[in-house]
């Protein structure tokens, strides 16, 4: 009965199934010693949940905070790494990792940061890199012309613009004559939609507050220990003491140095990431329509 059984083709497709399925276990049989429903416990894996629950990784400090636990509280620290795991084990177990973009998005934040690891692989930079790095790039650490002043303003809003104007050019006089400081500017004329003083301020901003033609007239005065004007701008007209402006200009290299090592580092950095993702890229056929 038997051997009749062995003749028939679908006894003899079963034996062989069978045959190189035991075979394949035991070929693989370490890979078949991991049990999904065995958690392990030990010190390294306590180090690394007690390191990512405080979102710090100094294992220094992590040996020596296990060592003082008390045996409750490393009791309780088990049983938060083992509540964590079976769930992470569940979860993959049930396929909820597909299609969830969330979970995509932060696999793909940690392969980019897995791609830093190669920043240790950066050549050191040198002097001449750095000159070469600035010399390409001199446009991005230009300084913008700035001033320094106050100004008394005559709004135009409710008069007309001539007699907004001879009003200023009487305050001009009063204020040259009584020598009115900086400081006292605020005593005189009308308040202003903007800034009464400014500091060290760029072209651009004072343009954005004033309008181009005021700051390009402020930027051609001499800085004169007296009041100038009237000035028109879009809102009205205006006296100004101007105390200080320097144009616009290229620092040399030595004056920005600092800056100029902290911009090469950066982009040192984002080429070497570029290039680990590149070769990762690499392993890929990509095919479209």
């Amino acid at each position: 009965m038997i051997k009749k059984l062995f003749r028939e083709p679908l006894a003899q497709f079963l034996a062989i199934a069978l045959l190189l399925f035991g075979g394949e276990r035991w070929i693989n049989a370490e890979d078949y010693a991991y049990d999904q429903y065995r958690i392990e416990v030990g010190e390294s894996e306590l180090l690394q949940f007690m390191q990512q629950r405080a979102k710090t990784f100094k294992p220094d400090q992590a040996v020596a905070a296990l060592a003082r636990l008390k045996p409750q509280d490393r009791q309780r620290l088990v049983d938060d790494y083992v509540r964590e795991e079976v769930l992470f084990r569940e979860a993959m177990a049930l396929n909820l990792d597909s299609n969830d973009p969330i979970i995509r998005r932060r696999l793909i934040q940690k392969m980019d940061y897995l791609a830093q690891g190669f920043y240790d692989q950066a050549e050191p930079l040198t002097e001449e890199d750095l000159r070469s790095y600035y010399a390409q790039n001199q446009q991005d650490y230009k300084k913008a012309a700035e001033a320094t002043f106050t100004h008394v303003f005559i709004s135009a809003q409710n008069r007309g613009g001539t007699e907004a104007q001879a009003m200023a050019a009487g305050l001009l006089k009063q204020l040259n004559t009584e020598k009115v400081p900086f400081e006292n500017a605020s005593r005189y004329g009308e308040r202003f939609l903007y800034n009464r003083n400014y500091v060290n301020r760029e072209d651009d901003e004072i343009a954005s507050h004033f309008g181009a033609s005021f700051q390009q007239q402020v930027f051609a005065f001499d800085s004169e220990q007296q009041w100038q004007g009237p000035v028109q701008s879009d809102h009205g007209w205006h006296l100004v003491l101007l105390v200080k402006n320097t144009d616009a200009y290229t620092p040399a290299f030595e004056q920005v140095s600092a800056a100029v090592l902290a911009d090469r580092q950066r982009q040192q950095q984002r080429d070497i990431k570029r290039q680990a993702i590149d070769k990762l890229i690499a392993k890929y056929q990509i095919e479209t329509e």
